[in-house]
């Protein structure tokens, strides 16, 4: 299965993300260093789903789990450095849609596992 997958966006123009639902990869350090690879198909898309990650990262504040996680292991005011992200193209059908974007971070967790015998740190599954 090829996925597109953007470039890494500097954590610092978060703000650009699109409004739309897919999956999204957050790294610290080299872009490589996945951390933390979720999905999103609710209101706001990537753009929010990344707001609330932030705000639980640098916080602690519950909200998200992985952002929980992230404050938990990297400590207050620590944020990410890095955000790749891959949106579906012309699916509309919300079921259709649900269930690809469950799979591609499923897809997405396995290749990381595969690749590197664990989870990224902030997955809990």
């Amino acid at each position: 299965m090829e996925l597109i997958i953007s470039e890494p966006i500097k954590w610092e123009s978060r703000k650009d993300l699109p409004k739309l639902p897919g999956v999204y990869i957050i790294a610290r350090g080299d872009p490589q260093n996945t951390v933390y690879i979720g999905r999103t198909w609710g209101g706001g898309g990537l753009r929010n789903r990344i707001r609330t990650f932030h705000r639980s990262a640098t916080t602690g504040l519950k909200g998200h789990a992985g952002g929980v996680t992230h404050h938990r292991l990297f400590g207050l005011g620590s944020e990410p450095d890095w955000v790749s992200f891959h949106t579906p193209a012309n699916i509309k059908d919300a079921v259709r849609l649900y269930t690809y974007i469950a799979y591609v971070e499923r897809y997405l967790i396995w290749r990381h596992v595969d690749a590197s015998g664990a989870l990224p740190v902030c997955n809990s599954e």
